[in-house]
C-alpha cells in the first residue's frame, strides 16, 4: 500500500478481517482471517525484510487463536532504529550474500566490530538485533523456513507463561527461541534444502549448528543463558542427543522447552523432503516421544495449550 503507514494499513486489515468474520457463508464454515502488517522503513530496509516481518506477524496472529491483526513492534525507535539497522547492515551485508556461505569466525568478527562501534547502553539491544538479522538470512535460504524462529518462539512463550517464568527469564528464553538455529547459517543452501537423506559427513556438519549458534551469541552481552539454550536444544531427554549427550534435567530447562516447541513446528510445517503433519498427528507424535526424546512435563503443557487453542477456534 503506497504512501500508507502501519496504522492505516492495520485499519484496512481490520476491515478485511471483520468482513471475513461477518460473512455468513465463511462464518458457517468457521473461516477467519489472520493478518500481519509491516511498514518501510520501520520494519525493514528491503521488500524481503518487510514481507518477512509481516509474515511473522501473521503467524503470531494465527498462534494467538486467529481472527486477529498483528503488527510486529520494532525493537528500537525512530532515528536510532535507522542508524542501528544501517550499522548492522554495513557489517553483515558482505558475509550474508546469498551465494556466500560464511564461517562462524566471520560472523563473530562482524558482531564484535558492531559492538566496538556502539555505546554501552545500546550494545546488547543492537547485537541481539544483529543476531536476528543473521537468523532471518538463514531462514530466507531454507525452503518453508521463513518466520521459523518467531513461530517457535510463540509456542515457547506460551509454555514459559504456563510455567510462570520471571519476565526477564522469559524474555531471554524467547530470544533464544527466535535465534536457536542461527548456527545453520554456515550450511550451504543445497544442504539446507536437500530432499534426500544426509550422508555421514553432511549429518556431522548439520550437528555442528547448535555449537556454532552458541559461538555466534558469545559477543552479545548478558546472553549466557541464551547461549546455553541454543547449545543444548538438540539434546534428548534420554541422553541420545547432541552435542554432549546430556540426559534429563542435566539439559537446561530452556533448551528442553525449545526442543518441544521446535519439534511441533517442524512436524506441522511442509519441508523440502516431506509434507507437514496435521496438528493432531503432531501432538500424538509428541506424546509418543514423551519421556524419551522430550521432557514429558513440557510436552503435556504444550499439548494442553494446543488443545485449548483448538477449542477456542471451534
Amino acid at each position: 500500500m503506497p504512501e500508507t503507514g502501519v496504522e492505516q494499513a492495520s485499519i484496512l486489515s481490520e476491515r478485511l478481517r471483520l468482513w471475513i468474520a461477518t460473512d455468513p457463508m465463511l462464518n458457517e464454515r468457521h473461516v477467519t482471517g489472520s493478518f500481519g502488517v509491516a511498514e518501510f522503513p520501520l520494519h525493514g530496509a528491503t521488500a524481503e525484510e518487510i514481507i518477512r516481518v509481516a509474515d511473522a506477524g501473521m503467524y503470531k496472529a494465527k498462534h494467538a487463536g486467529g481472527n486477529k491483526v498483528f503488527s510486529m513492534e520494532p525493537t528500537l525507535e525512530g532515528e536510532a532504529l535507522g542508524q542501528h539497522r544501517q550499522l548492522i547492515n554495513t557489517y553483515l551485508e558482505s558475509i550474508l550474500r546469498r551465494e556466500h556461505v560464511p564461517s562462524a569466525v566471520e560472523i563473530v568478527d562482524a558482531l564484535e566490530k558492531i559492538s566496538a562501534a556502539l555505546g554501552e547502553r545500546d550494545r546488547a539491544t543492537v547485537l541481539r538485533d544483529a543476531v536476528r538479522t543473521v537468523t532471518r538470512a538463514l531462514e530466507a535460504r531454507e525452503i518453508h523456513a521463513t518466520g521459523h524462529g518467531d513461530t517457535v518462539a510463540s509456542y515457547v512463550r506460551a509454555i514459559g507463561e504456563e510455567l510462570a517464568l520471571l519476565d526477564s527469564d522469559l524474555a531471554e528464553l524467547i530470544f533464544a527461541a527466535q535465534v536457536h538455529d542461527v548456527g545453520k547459517i554456515i550450511l550451504p543452501e543445497r544442504l539446507l534444502n536437500k530432499p534426500t537423506a544426509l550422508n555421514f559427513d553432511e549429518y556431522q556438519l548439520v550437528k555442528s549448528h547448535s555449537a556454532v549458534g552458541a559461538k555466534i551469541l558469545e559477543p552479545v552481552p548478558g546472553s549466557d543463558h541464551a547461549q546455553s539454550f541454543v547449545l543444548h536444544h538438540q539434546e534428548r531427554f534420554d541422553g541420545g542427543g547432541y552435542p554432549y549427550g546430556l540426559k534429563g534435567e542435566q539439559i537446561p530447562q530452556g533448551a528442553r522447552i525449545i526442543a518441544v516447541a521446535e519439534a511441533y513446528v517442524n512436524m506441522t510445517a511442509d519441508r523440502a523432503y516431506a509434507d507437514g503433519k496435521t496438528p493432531v498427528e503432531a501432538m500424538l507424535e509428541l506424546e509418543r516421544c514423551s519421556g524419551m526424546q522430550f521432557d514429558g512435563m513440557i510436552v503435556r503443557i504444550l499439548i494442553k495449550q494446543l488443545k485449548s487453542e483448538r477449542t477456542a477456534r471451534a
